[in-house]
């Protein structure tokens, strides 16, 4: 299934440091649902931030 991106994701989830924040280098387009994904699969599981940051 083909899904325009709508969310910006860190390739590297950036915990808080900003300079991995703007780093543009790591930036990825992803559709809202992949994201989601991805970003859960980070942090532990939906609800559980498991210390990434709440910007991802």
């Amino acid at each position: 299934m083909v899904t325009t991106a709508t969310d910006v994701d860190h390739i590297i989830p950036h915990k808080g440091d900003m300079r991995l924040f703007w780093d543009s280098s790591n930036w990825q387009p992803l559709c809202k649902r992949c994201h989601s994904t991805k970003t859960a699969a980070e942090d532990g599981g939906f609800g559980n931030r498991g210390g990434g940051g709440s910007i991802s």
